[in-house]
C-alpha cells in the first residue's frame, strides 16, 4: 500500500514538474517573439530610412551642386553657374505618371563647404607653405574624386532605376558600393601621397606679406633647396611605409566627409524648405504599405517559429481582419499624396565654370613624379561619364 501511494505521489511531481515546465518554456517563447519582432521592426525602418536618404541624394545628383569642379568654387575662386532644375520624387503608378518636386538651390547654404572654404582661402594667403599646400592638394583631391564619384553613380542610378527600385534596393547597392569606396579611395591615396610631392619642389617667393602666393619650381640650380626636397620626398616615402596605420585614416577620414556632407544640403519641396531627413520621414510615410507588409511577414513567421502552429494562424487571421477594415486600424491604408504634377526629366543640370586652364608643357615620367603638382585623372573620367550620361 504505501509503495502504491508513493508511485502516484512520484507521477504528480512528474506531471507538476512537466506543467511547470511548459510553462516556463512558453513564457520564454513569448519573450524571445516579442524581442524578435522588436529587432525586426529596428531593422526595417533603419533600412527604409536609409532608402530615404539615398534618394534624397540621388536627387542631389541630378541637381549637379556637387563641389565636382576641381578648377572651381569652393576649390577656386572662380565662379560657377549651375541650370536650376525641379527633380521628381514619390512618384506615383498611374497613367500619366505624376510625382511631387524637389528643388535644390544653388544658394550660399548649399555652395559652402567649411573645409573646402578653409583649404582655399590658406592657398590664397602671402605666407602659404609648400608643406601644408602638399596636404591640401591630397585632401582637396580624395575629396573632389568622392564628390564626383558620388555624383556621377547616383545620378545613374537616379535616371536608370524606378524610384520604387531605389527604395528597395538603395541599401544593398550603396552597401556594396560603400566597401568598395574604402578600397579604391586608400588606393588612390596611396597614388596621390606620390604624385603630389612636386609640392616639396616649390618655393613661395612672396616676401611682401599682401596678394597671392607666387610659387616657383626648384630645380637643380638650387641644389640646396634640391636636395631638401629630395631628402623631404625619400622620408615620406618611409613615412607612408612604416606609419600606414596611422596615415591611411586620412581617406577614410575624407571618404566618410563626403558622404556625410551629401545629407546636409537643403532643398524646397511644396513650397518648403526640406532636409534629407524630411525625406526619410516621407518615404516612411508614402511607402507605409510596403513597410508594414515587410513586417506583418516577418511577425507570421516569427510566430509560426517561436510559439507554433494555433498562435501563426491566430496571426493571420488577426492581420486579415485588419486589412480587409473589419477591425478599424488603418494600418494598411496608403497616404494619399498631394501636390502632385506630371513627372519632369530625369536629365541631369548642367553645370559651367568659367575657369579656363592654362596650356602646360608635357614631361616625362620622372619629371611628374618629382615635379609634377597635380595628380591623376580618375576624376575628370568620372566627370567625362557623368557628362555622357547626362547628354543620354
Amino acid at each position: 500500500m504505501s509503495d502504491t501511494t508513493n508511485d502516484t505521489s512520484t507521477i504528480d511531481d512528474k506531471k507538476n514538474d512537466t506543467s511547470s515546465d511548459d510553462s516556463t518554456s512558453f513564457a520564454s517563447n513569448i519573450v524571445s517573439f516579442i524581442t524578435s519582432v522588436i529587432s525586426i521592426f529596428i531593422v526595417i525602418l533603419l533600412y527604409f530610412s536609409g532608402s530615404g536618404l539615398i534618394l534624397f541624394v540621388c536627387k542631389l545628383a541630378q541637381s549637379n551642386i556637387l563641389p565636382t569642379e576641381e578648377n572651381c568654387y569652393p576649390y577656386t575662386d572662380s565662379k560657377i553657374n549651375i541650370q536650376s532644375i525641379q527633380t521628381n520624387v514619390f512618384t506615383t503608378f498611374t497613367e500619366p505618371e505624376m510625382s511631387m518636386k524637389m528643388e535644390f538651390p544653388y544658394d550660399d547654404f548649399n555652395s559652402s563647404n567649411k573645409v573646402l572654404d578653409m583649404f582655399r582661402e590658406y592657398k590664397n594667403k602671402p605666407n602659404s607653405h609648400f608643406l601644408a599646400n602638399y596636404f591640401i592638394s591630397i585632401f582637396e583631391q580624395l575629396l573632389h574624386f568622392n564628390y564626383s564619384a558620388i555624383n556621377t553613380i547616383m545620378n545613374l542610378m537616379n535616371s536608370t532605376f524606378p524610384e520604387q527600385a531605389i527604395i528597395g534596393l538603395g541599401p544593398i547597392i550603396t552597401g556594396f558600393l560603400y566597401a568598395f569606396g574604402i578600397l579604391i579611395n586608400t588606393i588612390y591615396f596611396i597614388y596621390l601621397w606620390f604624385s603630389n610631392m612636386g609640392w616639396f619642389f616649390k618655393t613661395n617667393k612672396n616676401d611682401s606679406g599682401d596678394g597671392k602666393p607666387q610659387w616657383e619650381d626648384v630645380s637643380i640650380t638650387s641644389p640646396v633647396n634640391w636636395c631638401l626636397g629630395v631628402g623631404i620626398a625619400i622620408s615620406f616615402v618611409f613615412l607612408l611605409i612604416f606609419g600606414f596605420a596611422f596615415v591611411s585614416v586620412i581617406p577614410l577620414m575624407f571618404y566618410h566627409k563626403a558622404i556625410l556632407t551629401t545629407l546636409f544640403y537643403k532643398a524646397m519641396m511644396n513650397g518648403k524648405q526640406i532636409t534629407s531627413f524630411t525625406i526619410v520621414k516621407e518615404t516612411l510615410k508614402y511607402y507605409k504599405l510596403i513597410v508594414v507588409s515587410i513586417i506583418s511577414l516577418f511577425v507570421i513567421l516569427l510566430a509560426f517559429s517561436k510559439l507554433g502552429v494555433v498562435p501563426g494562424i491566430f496571426s493571420i487571421i488577426t492581420l486579415g481582419l485588419i486589412y480587409w477594415g473589419i477591425l478599424a486600424i488603418d494600418l494598411f491604408k496608403p497616404i494619399n499624396e498631394t501636390n502632385l504634377t506630371p513627372v519632369v526629366s530625369y536629365n541631369q543640370a548642367t553645370k559651367k565654370c568659367s575657369f579656363v586652364e592654362p596650356k602646360k608643357e608635357k614631361h616625362g615620367f620622372l619629371y611628374n613624379l618629382f615635379l609634377g603638382q597635380k595628380g591623376g585623372n580618375l576624376t575628370k573620367e568620372l566627370k567625362k561619364i557623368n557628362k555622357n550620361l547626362s547628354s543620354k
